[in-house]
């Protein structure tokens, strides 16, 4: 199937339900954009006027911690949408979204997608239920960050990046997506040094192996 904007659209599991006409109206106020690696979406304080698609690429969505760490609430793949809050009723972005790789999006306007759930009850639920379990994702990230140490913070984040992006292997499952130690304290909200420190600890324990530059998070952690 070509990669149409309406083909997009049956990847995201938000319109699965819809119908194809309902779809295809949607699809119709979808406009797309093209983001370089490293390219800003949107960043804080930004007013949230827009909803988005990733068609192509990776997107990094991250938002300050309390105490003023940056903490990377989500990777995105393609078919994820994004900037979702906006139909919750925030006027400003409170995160910041930016390409982890050349990446194509399609952005509708809050306004047309305000719209089109109150024509779709159904695809009002789903929206809510999606907000509910993003914010649930970030209020996790910052309950680890108060109360688990970076070792056991890196366990979590790895089983996390296990479910979505892991590939079975003997000794555990690979994780198919490259991250730098950046990245990761990122996820963590940890500094790059004491992410260096603890990988290096958890390789000598063999709580994570390597297969090129790709982790491999041993099978004991798996269960």
């Amino acid at each position: 199937m070509d990669k149409t904007r309406l083909w997009y659209m049956n990847t995201n599991k938000i319109f699965s339900g819809l119908s194809e006409r309902d779809k295809g109206e949607i699809a119709s106020r979808l406009t797309e954009r093209h983001v370089k690696k490293r390219g800003l979406v949107y960043n804080p304080g930004d007013k949230a006027e827009t909803l988005y698609i990733l068609k192509e690429g990776r997107v990094r969505i991250t938002q300050f911690s309390p105490d003023g760490k940056e903490l990377t609430v989500d990777i995105l793949e393609p078919g994820d949408m994004f900037g979702d809050l906006t139909v919750a009723g925030g006027q400003v972005r409170e995160s910041s979204a930016a390409a982890m790789e050349d990446s194509y999006i399609c952005a509708i306007r809050r306004k047309d997608f305000e719209d089109f759930i109150g024509k779709m009850p159904d695809l009002s639920l789903t929206i809510t239920k999606w907000i509910g379990l993003r914010l649930r994702r970030v209020e996790s990230r910052f309950m680890d960050m108060l109360f688990k140490d970076a070792r056991s913070r890196l366990i979590t984040i790895f089983r996390d990046l296990v479910q979505k992006y892991g590939v079975p292997v003997d000794g555990g499952s690979k994780i198919e997506l490259r991250l730098t130690h950046k990245e990761i304290a990122g996820l963590i909200g940890a500094t790059r040094e004491t992410v260096t420190l603890e990988l290096n600890n958890l390789k000598r324990s063999g709580d994570i192996l390597m297969d090129g530059k790709y982790f491999i998070l041993s099978s004991k952690h798996l269960a």
